[in-house]
């Protein structure tokens, strides 16, 4: 096991289909700090310590990419609170609206919107001694009022911004029609376990990690399932260690009747039944 916190997976990097790429890729670079690793007139990938966290794919669609399933959000983590702190007084400097920020016991967060209306979540860990972790495992969340004056405080003028290098894909939020079939789906395929789960949500990891992955039903019963090409999530990737794990996993994709395509000798794809698209591959 490579990975922190006996983890047997990793998450890389997010893509979206954006209609402005223009706008969006000035968004995550001057507004985010993130990196520009490579850019053509067809998308840009975009990252942290040159590790990609975010790739945008230009499209001509316009849709809403709330009236579908897909990205709830995307959660950048930040190495350290000072960090957290950074972005955070950067952000508010610059007057970006935040759509809110929380105390989730074993983490610190803030939440944004992109300009396309793609959630983002910035947070950084809490020492694992001050998690809620149970006798079966199980990590309790909850949701409570963040320190925000005292983050903010300890906020340094960063100028250029850049967000610190060691910040990495944390984990993937996904809006589903069925919240329960979801997460055994993503258990089984990739070899995750139920962390925490209330009737709408579940939050659901690999190793000892409070979610890698979480689904929730709150958009409701009626979105539209993604297509190829739709604004919005266009797949996230999980990298696993080796061949070995990866032959794993698509064995474990092949007990649900979903589709399924190798895009290489070292990656396949794994579209779900609400049309969302998991990219599994050998991490570098």
């Amino acid at each position: 096991m490579v990975y922190q916190y006996n983890s047997q997976i990793h998450l890389a990097e997010v893509a979206l289909n954006v209609e402005d790429l223009e706008s969006q890729t000035a968004f995550y670079h001057q507004l985010l700090g993130l990196e520009i690793l490579s850019q053509s007139e067809g998308g840009t990938l975009l990252g942290a310590g040159n590790k990609a966290l975010v790739k945008l794919i230009k499209i001509d669609d316009t849709s809403n990419p709330k009236q579908t399933y897909g990205l709830y959000h995307m959660a950048l983590l930040l190495p350290s609170r000072e960090d957290l702190a950074n972005v955070f007084k950067h952000l508010l400097d610059l007057k970006i609206p935040l759509v809110g920020g929380a105390d989730h016991g074993y983490s610190e967060a803030i939440y944004l919107e992109d300009l396309e209306g793609n959630g983002i979540e910035l947070y950084r860990d809490k020492p694992v001694t001050e998690w809620d972790i149970r006798e079966d495992g199980r990590i309790i969340g909850v949701t409570e009022e963040l320190s925000a004056q005292d983050i903010y405080e300890l906020g340094q003028d960063v100028e250029p911004f850049v967000i610190a290098s060691g910040t990495r894909m944390g984990h993937v939020h996904l809006s589903v029609k069925n919240s329960h079939e979801a997460s055994s789906f993503y258990q089984e395929f990739l070899g995750l376990e139920d962390k925490f789960t209330i009737p709408h949500a579940s939050w659901i990891a690999s190793g000892d990690y409070h979610h890698h992955l979480a689904v929730n039903e709150w958009g409701g019963k009626r979105l539209a399932r993604r297509e190829n090409g739709m604004a919005g999530l266009a797949y996230y990737v999980v990298e696993v260690e080796n061949k070995e794990e990866l032959l794993k996993v698509f064995a474990q994709s092949q007990t649900s009747k979903v589709l399924t395509q190798w895009l290489s000798s070292a990656e396949f794809s794994v579209t779900d039944k609400d049309g969302i698209v998991t990219r599994v591959r050998v991490g570098n």
